[in-house]
């Protein structure tokens, strides 16, 4: 399982900052702009199937990000600020579409502020009681992240603390919207895919790679969880696999793309 470390995520999930009475339309400190080199990281990053965890935003979020789609590619957590005295918000005018039911209005689907897509699932916005209370770097959605990697069940659990509680004592709780738990193959489940023949192999978690056959261009490449796994793509075309590690993995060429693929490849490693 593998995670993604950058100083901040590649979009712009605040729409006021300092004070909560101006909106802004750019916000260059998100590095959601330039959206070309934004989307070329992202495609990166999504090859290896890995979450995106950050800082420097004031404000903690849960965001899966799209490129072509929304929620094409990887989830990003920015964490809160252990202090916190410059604030953000994200407040949009407009709920997100096709959120979930009963989910807060902030969340769903949006284009930022430089028309990246984002899919926001967890905001720690700032209330004004929390403005008021306290010092001014210990509230105000002041805090820390924990991440949890469950290795045999390949899942991920993403947890958003308040900065002055005690997180061993079970009457204390996270901020609204989290706990959140994914799958680490969410990073990689585009709305819109192909699928390849489901692979049937002799030996469990093995590591599985996907190429374009024209280009040698790698799609993915993951250890996958058990004996059982069915690739998919972004297109339609043809693709090699690779199966295995070491110097002896096995390869598969020319296998093409399904919308829907009933065929099986048994793999003896």
């Amino acid at each position: 399982m593998k995670t993604v470390l950058s100083q901040t995520v590649f979009a712009m999930v605040n729409n006021y900052t300092g004070k909560h009475d101006r909106e802004i339309i750019a916000d260059f400190d998100t590095n959601g702009w330039p959206q070309t080199g934004r989307n070329k990281a992202l495609a990166v990053i999504r090859k290896s199937f890995s979450p995106m965890i950050a800082g420097d935003q004031h404000l903690a979020t849960f965001v899966k990000h799209g490129i072509d789609d929304w929620g094409d590619a990887v989830y990003s957590f920015v964490t809160p600020a252990i202090a916190n005295y410059w604030m953000r918000w994200w407040d949009p005018k407009e709920p997100g579409k096709n959120k979930a039911k009963d989910a807060p209005y902030y969340t769903g689907e949006f284009l930022d502020g430089y028309q990246n897509k984002i899919t926001v699932e967890a905001v720690g916005n700032p209330t004004e009681a929390q403005k008021e209370e306290g010092g001014k770097l210990s509230t105000r959605v002041a805090g820390f992240g924990v991440i949890k990697y469950d290795k045999p069940d390949r899942t991920i659990t993403f947890e958003c603390w308040p900065r002055n509680v005690d997180i061993m004592d079970p009457n204390q709780e996270q901020y609204p919207g989290w706990p959140v738990t994914i799958s680490q193959f969410d990073n990689f489940s585009p709305k819109t895919s192909f699928q390849l023949p489901t692979l049937e192999l002799s030996k469990e978690d093995q590591i599985v790679t996907v190429k374009h056959s024209a280009t040698k261009e790698v799609v993915f490449s993951v250890r996958i969880n058990g004996k059982t796994y069915q690739p998919k793509v972004l297109e339609l075309g043809s693709y090699s696999i690779e199966i295995g590690e070491g110097d002896t993995p096995i390869t598969y060429f020319d296998i093409q793309a399904e919308k829907t693929n009933r065929k099986k490849l048994k793999v003896k490693l």
